[in-house]
């Protein structure tokens, strides 16, 4: 987008991140905006969003150039508009927990019931993928899953906790930022140590010629104080450069999972009786928070 100045046009980048970021570190992420701001020398405007699928169509839609993005995401973002991977937090990967409640009957895979109602926060992350990868890998039939859609990984959670669910995919960056109660209140049934999936900072080609300058400003945050500050703020040690083969891995991997879940009908895999209604999409009402 442009904003005219006299003869002149000031391009203005527009900046978001992963919902996930929207109920926690915010005020860190808008002094990011204005860290890269500073740094890079453009003008840059920070719009956060909180939910996954009005996130994602803002971004598809051509309405951003940087973004802090999941690798579902991504993906998708490289594919569609072009995007380029630059920078992935040090040692930090999207891993999954599937979750019942500590004072539930179902500890394990064994005692599971014959429906299993799990909240996630939509079918269209890596964390249902895994979460579904879990669930697979213990020959779980999936038309045995009743999903409930929230919206979002904190919502998700909310859902399991109140007891509307059984089950919840739990990113496991909401599960260590969650509160000892909460965290007392949930029993890991199951969870992935794959350590291969990560989250992002992805650029549109607009800003393509900024790609080599925006990675080392992220690659090099931990050498200064200011930088420091920042990254403790919004949660992370410090930042490093994407490699080829991470992406062409998680590429494979999510483009199987897509075309799969395109193709998948539930109905006709399956002897069990299926019907629309194991399929719910519940939305968390404004302004409501995970306790």
């Amino acid at each position: 987008m442009g904003v005219s100045e006299g003869n002149t046009e000031k391009l203005v980048y527009g900046f978001t991140v992963d919902p996930n970021y929207s109920g926690k570190n915010l005020p860190g992420w808008f002094l990011m905006n204005t860290y890269l701001q500073r740094r890079l020398s453009c003008s840059l405007r920070f719009e956060p969003h909180d939910d996954f699928e009005r996130g994602r169509k803002a971004v598809l839609d051509g309405g951003f150039d940087l973004v802090y993005a999941n690798p579902f995401d991504w993906v998708q973002y490289m594919a569609q508009r072009g995007f380029i991977p630059v920078a992935k937090p040090k040692e930090h990967f999207d891993e999954v927990y599937l979750c019942s409640r500590s004072d539930s009957p179902w500890v394990d895979f064994s005692t599971l019931p014959e429906r299993i109602r799990i909240a996630s926060a939509s079918d269209a992350t890596l964390v249902h993928m895994v979460g579904l990868f879990l669930l697979d890998k213990a020959e779980v039939d999936r038309v045995r899953l009743d999903f409930t859609f929230t919206g979002s990984y904190q919502s998700a959670l909310k859902s399991l906790l109140q007891g509307q669910v059984d089950f919840a995919f739990v990113f496991n960056e909401v599960f260590a930022s969650a509160s000892r109660i909460t965290q007392s209140s949930l029993r890991i049934v199951s969870q992935s140590d794959d350590a291969f999936a990560f989250h992002a900072f992805c650029i549109s080609p607009r800003m393509a010629h900024l790609q080599g300058q925006l990675c080392e400003i992220l690659c090099s945050m931990e050498q200064s104080e200011a930088g420091q500050r920042l990254l403790k703020d919004i949660g992370f040690s410090g930042f490093e450069a994407v490699n080829e083969d991470e992406v062409a891995c998680l590429t494979a991997l999510a483009e199987e999972y897509i075309s799969g879940h395109e193709a998948i009908d539930l109905r006709a895999t399956s002897s069990l009786a299926i019907d629309d209604s194991a399929f719910l999409v519940a939305r968390e009402e404004p302004g409501e928070e995970t306790k």
